[in-house]
């Protein structure tokens, strides 16, 4: 009875505020670092695997791990989880084996199994190799929290040969392992003939544990089942467990799950980073390549990305053309200078990769750093040279000038036509006489050759 209304009161308090419904404040009771290895471990039972045991140093490097992660507001893990674990100390010097999962947000420990749901991050609830579990939990400056839970085994070394001394820093909110015989295995029901699911309670089941168990929420128990959590199951109680055949019933959406930005009316496309996305899930998400979004971004492969951080996925009708670079499609200040107008959505490592400059330069040259905050509308100064445009060769055209007789005669033979001279000019007269002068003799030749030709015939 004292386990049954422990777990009355773990609910009433745990999910009191509504299940799988975000809100931006914390609830009454934020979800602690045992909570999460307590419903790993009710999961992994329900799978007929025995519990994890919380172990102190993977307690510490957990914990050691939310608090980084918080602080830097990132959105990936860091990174060699099994050889952070080891280098702490656990394993005693043995081959490591680690998974790590974690969440953000204000979330119930629905809401956080649920973004545990898929086969990545069910490891340590379906693998038997899994021996050792520890979990931490920190929070933002804004409010959010950041969930961790690690799963390690030493190999080829039996579960519960190796025991990490307790001098690792165990985080505040974790609770002494108080037993895990309080778990109770979850059986899954098989569906009936007409392919319903109906789960029967068993003793120390509570909505809590058959919720994980069927990776659905309390909220569906509720919704489907016309009950209330504030009321305790009884044993042999009869449970509808909606699933994905059920109509009506809509599976809720993972945290994660990218649903891709709309273009703006140039056509571009601006990304905003949230909790639990990497660059794989969101170029998968936008169907471009990773190498795209590294370089209209400015990124590295291995730089983490930060919740918010908002990443230019196309860049869409802003298209250098064959002989203009983008450069020359600004038109140059007063000053004779070119700027950049930022736009609502862009970033300062995706105006860099949009001209080709190096972000560190950009900055450079606006007097800007890691932590200046660029606003929609600030104009960016541009210190380039616009390769010049090519210029084409000038074209030759007939353009009709008038012109000056030449007084060397032409070599091509033409017909020309004498002008009839001016009455009273010197000239005209000289030509007349000339005329006359050769009628003249030519008429006296021809009369004393006819006479010449009479006397020769006599």
């Amino acid at each position: 009875m004292r386990f049954r209304s422990f777990f009355s009161l773990f609910l009433l308090f745990t999910f009191g505020t509504g299940i799988f419904q975000p809100v931006q404040a914390a609830p009454a009771e934020q979800v602690s670092a045992f909570e999460l290895i307590l419903a790993m471990n009710t999961l992994r039972v329900a799978h007929g695997l025995p519990p994890l045991v919380e172990d102190p140093i993977i307690n510490s490097v957990a914990q050691s791990t939310a608090q980084t992660m918080a602080a830097n507001n990132m959105s990936w893990h860091i990174g060699d989880v099994r050889g952070r674990i080891a280098a702490a100390g656990y394993g005693a010097g043995g081959t490591v084996w680690a998974t790590e999962n974690f969440a953000v947000g204000n979330m119930s420990i629905d809401e956080i199994m649920s973004v545990w749901a898929d086969p990545d991050h069910m490891r340590p609830a379906v693998t038997p190799a899994y021996c050792n579990v520890g979990a931490g939990v920190a929070q933002t400056s804004d409010g959010r929290y950041y969930y961790i839970l690690q799963a390690a085994y030493v190999g080829e070394k039996a579960c519960g040969s190796i025991t990490s001394s307790a001098g690792g820093t165990v985080q505040p909110g974790s609770v002494p392992n108080p037993g895990y015989g309080l778990i109770q295995p979850v059986k899954i029901a098989t569906p009936d003939a007409e392919g319903k699911v109906y789960h029967e309670v068993q003793f120390g089941q509570s909505f809590w544990s058959i919720a994980i168990a069927y990776q659905i929420t309390i909220n569906d128990l509720e919704v489907w089942n016309n009950l209330s959590r504030d009321t305790p199951l009884t044993t042999g109680q009869r449970l509808f467990i909606p699933g994905k055949n059920t109509a009506g019933y809509a599976t809720p959406t993972p945290f994660g799950m990218i649903v891709p930005a709309a273009p703006g009316l140039d056509g571009r496309i601006v990304h905003e980073v949230a909790a639990y996305q990497t660059l794989s899930t969101i170029s998968e998400a936008y169907k471009v390549p990773v190498d795209q979004i590294l370089s209209l971004n400015g990124l590295q492969i291995d730089w983490p990305l930060q919740i918010g951080q908002k990443l230019v996925i196309s860049l869409g009708d802003v298209t250098p053309g064959p002989t203009l670079s983008v450069v020359q499609k600004l038109t140059p200040a007063a000053d004779g200078r070119y700027y950049h107008t930022i736009q609502s959505g862009e970033t300062l490592s995706g105006i860099a990769g949009v001209y080709d400059v190096p972000l560190s330069s950009l900055m450079t040259w606006n007097g800007l750093d890691s932590s200046s905050v660029i606003l929609s509308g600030q104009r960016l100064l541009l210190l380039v040279t616009p390769p010049p445009t090519a210029t084409p060769p000038p074209t030759n055209t007939y353009t009709p000038t008038a012109t000056r007789r030449s007084a060397t005669p032409s070599l091509t033979p033409a017909v020309t036509v004498t002008p009839v001279p001016e009455e009273g000019g010197s000239s005209g007269g000289s030509s007349l006489w000339l005329v006359i002068i050769v009628i003249v003799l030519a008429g006296g030749g021809y009369l004393w050759w006819k006479f010449k030709s009479n006397s020769s015939e006599d």
